[in-house]
């Protein structure tokens, strides 16, 4: 495995990203941090939600190094155990909005590459320009631009705008439904969506959370996974990001999307099997 580009950028001035990428050994990853709009602050750090994805990081970082991992099922539930662990270590009782985040992982073995996600990272495998692969969901946008017209058209307040996502986060870390997230809840369920390519179908991969997709998801600046990729190789992927944010000032005053933010965290790793030579 071969790091090719990563890119990452936080969308606010004001907060710091709680989005993370990296790679270790064999794996590579990006986390996406669910962003804690009650501001509850009981774990050390920053935010809850940044507590979380420093030691999902470090966690994997950890677990690369070891060079043997190569089912991200397997990692995931190594990820849970030392989240859950940590947090026992730590007095909780207090902790009522568990921190919760996306996570989307490539492990690499011989002769192929696994990858998986927990909730709406995207992963996308390509044979030169030609994409072989995609793992991604749109459940959670559908969910979200559902709870914003809900919000308007109700004229909800603010009270009970945050009930909202409360309960629907509830629901994503205990897997109600098909989708679920990550997060160290004594009954969080993990729903992994993984698949397994042959390194002869995946010469390179992308990882990248959400607000990297907006590029072809909502902004439609590339009009698919295919054209983002091929820019992606050739001009850079922080290229494709300052495309991302420019789109996102040049719509400001528009009228309002069917999204809580106008913009997101970006971040986003590109990859090669050092065998596709």
């Amino acid at each position: 495995m071969k790091v090719l580009d990563i890119t990452d950028s936080p969308g606010s001035l004001t907060k710091p990203t709680e989005d993370r990428v990296g790679a270790s050994g064999n794996l590579a990853w990006v986390i996406d941090g669910a962003t804690d709009f009650s501001n509850e602050r009981t774990l050390p750090g920053i935010s809850n939600v940044q507590w979380l994805v420093q030691l999902v990081d470090q966690s994997l970082h950890d677990l690369g190094a070891v060079n043997k991992f190569t089912m991200v099922a397997e990692v995931f539930d190594r990820l849970g155990e030392m989240v859950r662990s940590e947090l026992a270590s730590l007095a909780t009782d207090e902790l009522r909005n568990h921190p919760c985040c996306s996570i989307g992982l490539a492990a690499f073995d011989a002769d192929s590459v696994e990858v998986g996600r927990i909730g709406d990272s995207t992963l996308v495998t390509y044979r030169g320009d030609r994409v072989t692969r995609e793992v991604s969901t749109d459940f959670f946008d559908a969910r979200e631009a559902q709870a914003v017209e809900q919000s308007r058209t109700a004229l909800q307040t603010r009270r009970a705008i945050m009930a909202g996502i409360f309960a629907r986060r509830t629901e994503y870390i205990k897997g109600v439904h098909a989708e679920s997230v990550f997060s160290g809840h004594p009954e969080a369920v993990f729903r992994v969506h993984r698949e397994t390519v042959p390194l002869t179908e995946a010469e390179t991969v992308l990882i990248c959370t959400d607000g990297f997709a907006r590029a072809v998801a909502d902004y439609r600046i590339f009009a698919d996974w295919q054209e983002l990729g091929q820019h992606g190789r050739h001009e850079g992927l922080g290229r494709i990001t300052s495309l991302i944010r420019r789109y996102e000032a040049d719509s400001a005053g528009m009228p309002p999307g069917p999204k809580f933010k106008s913009s997101d965290d970006v971040a986003a790793i590109l990859l090669a099997n050092e065998s596709r030579r």
